[in-house]
């Protein structure tokens, strides 16, 4: 007996749930007996699951067989199995495209080349070889650049440190200074008068220029503790308040007070300014006086210079 045909729009329906009752009995047990049947409806099983993934499906249909196959984790897998492979073959085909479109663009250049003349063809492979060449150079350049900058960081690193130790130990002196030079004026207001050894003591008048050769010295023993600079002040210095920076004369800075009184002295008005003594090197130094208006700008008053000796 010849067998009956198989009709693949019936095996899609019956796969949408689209028959009725009778015809899908028909359809199963048709597939339990032949085993083509089931190998035909198989594969109509696996083109609706492409055909959804692909999202070639009509509405209609994609919503019945969204309705009949998701319901089942098995059917589930297949369409998610279905989905990877897809993603997979699309991108193989975009990358066989990228590759047959260099190798097709390559081989277009190179066919294009071998028509011009000798001459021609030795001057694009010379032309090519030069390209190639400063290529290598700028690749080998910036290496070497960034070589350089990570130098360059490492270094400003440490010395970002390093500013910041000396900040924090000029802070350490500064504090230091302060509550020694408020012991001794606590002393002086109690009438007690500070052993001379653990101060030194300097003033600085007007007028000395960084060009003279004389300079005032500061001479600092063993036991000295605070240097107290006093700042002879001019009549036209008349400012609220001051700030004194301290430097060497090569601008290494070695203090900053600010918000500093003029006191009244005997030869008119004085800014004085105390310096722990195991800040100062020997050496020569320079101090800038500088006025504080009432909107906190500055203004010069005056550039002093010294130098420390030790005994």
């Amino acid at each position: 007996m010849r067998p009956e045909p198989i009709n693949e729009m019936l095996l899609v329906k019956y796969l949408l749930g689209d028959l009725s009752e009778d015809e899908q009995v028909r359809v199963e047990d048709r597939a339990f007996a032949d085993a083509d049947y089931r190998r035909a409806l198989d594969a109509a099983e696996a083109d609706l699951i492409d055909a959804y993934v692909r999202g070639e499906l009509l509405p209609v249909e994609r919503r019945a067989f969204e309705r009949r196959f998701l319901i089942s984790p098995q059917r589930r897998k297949k369409v998610a199995f279905a989905r990877d492979l897809a993603i997979v073959a699309a991108e193989a085909k975009a990358a066989e495209s990228e590759t047959f479109i260099r190798l097709s663009a390559w081989q277009t250049l190179v066919r294009f080349v071998r028509g011009w003349n000798p001459a021609l063809q030795f001057a694009a492979g010379l032309a090519a070889l030069i390209v190639v060449a400063g290529a290598s150079l700028l690749a080998f350049q910036y290496a070497g650049m960034r070589s350089r900058v990570a130098v360059l960081e490492t270094q400003r690193h440490n010395l970002e440190t390093r500013t910041e130790e000396l900040q924090r130990q000029l802070g350490e002196e500064q504090a230091r200074a302060g509550n020694l030079a408020a012991e001794v004026r606590q002393q002086q207001t109690a009438g007690v008068t500070p052993p001379q050894s653990l101060i030194a003591s300097l003033l600085l008048l007007p007028g000395l220029s960084r060009s003279e050769s004389r300079r005032e010295q500061l001479v600092l023993n063993p036991s000295t503790q605070i240097a107290h600079i006093e700042i002879q002040l001019e009549p036209r210095d008349d400012y609220p308040r001051f700030r004194a920076e301290l430097r060497t004369i090569g601008g290494d800075e070695v203090l900053i007070r600010g918000n500093l009184p003029r006191r009244a002295a005997t030869s008119g008005y004085t800014v004085s300014v105390d310096v722990p003594a195991s800040a100062l090197a020997m050496g020569q130094y320079e101090l800038a006086l500088k006025g504080i208006l009432n909107d906190q700008s500055l203004q010069d008053v005056g550039y002093y210079y010294f130098s420390v000796q030790k005994q």
